[in-house]
């Protein structure tokens, strides 16, 4: 196996920085073909390949597009006009990386005018067969037996929430997965009947060895039924391995499952070696490779090379599981014993022989349909039972200190063959992760200075600033990504998972626009929130809008609302560092809107000033540039995104800030920031620093020198 672990290498370099070009917002005219349908509860995506695009957005030949609420079938030919947009992701530097994107979508589009057209070809067979399968099952189950059939024949992500939850907090997220008992049970199934039925013709029989025959049939099945099911890369895995083993068989030579293991994946590191270094494929090759390995004599007693097979696997798996999904569900060894069994033997074959029923002869699916019903709610029933224990749910993320501690020890758990020796794996292994778990919190939890982080959250604000006395500070909690995606959710809480904050002492949301309060109410459902700083404009003159029911329920939890009047000519002093609120100020002015009323806040430590400020605009900008409350800055938070009613040239003059921080979304539609903006702040800034390029940025200072660093690995100092 070690030529797959070299392979995997292979693949994750080659897929380091894919997906973070550019693609702005726009129209685009598109010519491809739809790879791939995501069909997910009551909606589905169509992934569109790019033969040729012209328009006012930068696609390439090759690009893959999202299409929103597009059916359409795997191998359809479209060509129309597109509306274009950057796909959802926030480059954000953390303790935690992100796990290498593989063949990303570039962009996300919603189809304006468009046709259709069937295109020729074994994929275009394909498709239309998996969409006769998905309309049958529609139609002949429901819910949640219809979403654990798609799954299962399809490998459509078609369970709801609540289910899907379950099932990956039971550990049992595989059994939905394709993956090699699907090739075993399903393909093996047709083969051997294929050998029994040729076994009944004497003329066949006489002459040749049927069960190679089968097998060599067998191939070509196996190679069909991975984009039958839906292309994953588990898919590909178990019918590649398949296909291969069936080879053998035909040749009249013995499939050693560990040697065709490996010829599978050197397949796939000569064809696509990106694909290697997908979470799925490397989740089905550990737990693939776990289970194959010797595990002595529990070869001899099947319930305990059951148990076995499963703890080998989780731990084979666990660091990745840990890194990707944050959690562990340490139930799932038991679950796995006790339902893993039962869904080979009974779930997995009622749903094929309901899914040929029901697309062949649909008024004959009613047996089948209700036996799909029952052993669906029992699977689901089982997997809720499982995941109610919280035991190993929900971790932290994991540094990279702490990710190679974990993988070192589950390998070595792997190999140790004495009771003795695991519990010494275990003890090392722990007194390494507590190690590297007080020197991240050292890291990321810093005292005695300073350090301001501008997250990535789209077109919008969200900055975390940590105070010389270890109190965190939020300013701002918005961004406008795409249609679901909770800037807070998405990109906040994240960060402050990574950095084991459960607590914002400060939450400033510097005037009621989305892109700056959006993600509030998921981070007060994550974390403690001390007191909130708000103009007040919202509450006074939109007491039923959406930020004014925010801090309704702040309120009602005991956390206190401050505004300008309690705010200005108070400076806020955390440890070395002072909070200063400079506008608006004694309060907000009813007569201008809320982007002048925005909240511009200095930040003083030492012989270093940072400003943010917020989206003020040419009117505050000049009040304040003429009120002499301001002077030189050594790091200006850019007003308004770059917006070209914002940074004038004498609130430059005055601040002239060392370093601009432009935050803005990638390909946003306003064209933030503005190009005469950018011309301004490169004339009297040292440096530019912009999120839609750089990715997010930590700033951190002493009070002497300051250090800049961004997502994209740029550096600064500032002595």
């Amino acid at each position: 196996m070690a030529l797959g672990v070299l392979a995997c290498a292979a693949g994750v370099g080659v897929s380091q920085g894919a997906g973070d070009e550019l693609v702005s917002v726009g129209t685009a005219e598109v010519r491809g073909v739809v790879e791939e349908l995501r069909a997910r509860d009551d909606r589905a995506d169509a992934i569109v390949r790019v033969d040729d695009a012209r328009g006012d957005v930068e696609l390439r030949r090759g690009d893959r597009i999202r299409v929103r609420d597009r059916a359409w079938s795997e191998g359809t030919r479209v060509e129309g006009s597109f509306a274009i947009a950057p796909t959802a992701g926030f480059r954000n530097p953390s303790p935690h990386p992100r796990w290498p994107m593989i063949d990303p979508v570039r962009a996300d589009a919603r189809a304006i005018t468009v046709s259709t057209a069937r295109e020729l070809g074994v994929r275009a067979w394909i498709g239309a067969a998996r969409a006769h399968v998905r309309s049958a099952l529609a139609r002949t189950l429901d819910e949640p037996a219809c979403g654990v059939a798609r799954a299962l024949i399809l490998g459509d992500l078609a369970l709801g929430d609540d289910d899907e939850a379950a099932v990956r907090g039971a550990g049992l997220a595989h059994v939905l997965a394709v993956s090699g008992m699907h090739v075993t049970l399903l393909i093996g199934a047709l083969v051997w009947l294929l050998g029994r039925a040729l076994s009944w013709v004497p003329a066949i029989a006489m002459r040749v060895e049927v069960a190679r025959i089968a097998a060599g049939i067998g191939v070509p099945l196996a190679l069909i039924y991975a984009p039958l099911a839906g292309g994953a890369p588990s898919a590909w895995r178990a019918a590649i391995t398949g296909a291969i083993a069936y080879a053998l068989r035909a040749s009249g030579r013995r499939a050693d499952a560990v040697a065709v293991t490996a010829a599978a994946v050197l397949v796939f590191g000569i064809v696509d070696p990106a694909t290697l270094a997908r979470p799925g494929f490397l989740l089905s090759i550990a737990a693939t490779a776990a289970i194959l390995a010797p595990i002595g004599d529990a070869e001899e007693r099947p319930l305990r090379a059951l148990v076995v097979a499963s703890v080998r696997a989780s731990l084979a798996t666990a660091p990745l599981v840990i890194w990707c999904f944050e959690g562990l569900p340490l139930m799932g060894v038991i679950a796995n014993v006790i339902v893993v069994p039962i869904a080979s033997a009974v779930l997995l074959p009622i749903a094929a022989v309901h899914a040929a029923i029901a697309s062949i002869a649909p008024v004959l699916a009613a047996p089948t349909g209700a036996a799909m019903d029952l052993v669906a709610r029992g699977f689901l029933a089982s997997c809720e039972a499982f995941a109610a224990f919280p035991l190993g749910r929900a971790l932290p993320p994991l540094d990279i200190a702490q990710g190679v501690v974990l993988a070192v020890a589950c390998g070595a758990l792997l190999v140790v063959r004495s009771v003795r020796a695991g519990v010494i794996v275990i003890v090392l292994g722990l007194v390494a992760m507590a190690g590297a778990e007080v020197r991240l919190r050292a890291n990321e939890q810093p005292h005695g200075v300073l350090r301001a982080t501008f997250l990535d959250v789209g077109q919008g604000d969200g900055a975390l600033i940590d105070m010389p006395d270890g109190s965190l500070v939020l300013v701002d909690a918005g961004g406008v990504v795409g249609p679901g995606i909770d800037p807070g959710e998405a990109a906040i809480a994240p960060t402050l998972r990574a950095r084991r904050r459960d607590r914002i002492d400060v939450a400033v949301i510097t005037h009621p626009h989305p892109d700056h309060y959006g993600g509030l109410a998921a981070l007060m459902e994550h974390v403690e929130i001390g007191e909130l700083w708000d103009t007040g404009q919202s509450e006074d003159e939109l007491p039923d809008g959406e930020l004014s029911a925010m801090l309704a329920t702040a309120r009602e939890r005991g956390i206190p609302v401050r505004r300008p009047d309690a705010l200005c000519a108070r400076p806020r002093a955390f440890g070395a560092a002072r909070v200063r609120v400079v506008w608006p100020c004694p309060a907000f002015d009813p007569g201008w809107d809320p982007n002048e009323n925005s909240f511009v806040i200095e930040i003083a430590i030492g012989a270093r000033r940072l400003l943010l400020a917020g989206d003020a605009e040419q009117h505050s900008e000049g009040v304040l540039a003429r009120s002499g409350l301001l002077s030189r800055v050594d790091l200006l938070k850019v007003a308004h995104h770059g917006s070209r009613t914002s940074s004038t040239a004498p609130f430059l003059d005055v601040l002239r800030p060392r370093v601009a921080v432009v935050s803005a979304g990638r390909g946003n539609q306003f064209g933030h920031p503005h190009a005469d903006v950018v011309e301004r702040l490169e004339g009297s800034a040292q440096h530019v620093v912009r999120t839609d390029r750089d990715g997010g940025a930590i700033i951190t200072t002493d009070g002497r020198a300051m250090d800049v660093r961004t997502w994209s690995g740029r550096t600064i100092r500032v002595e």
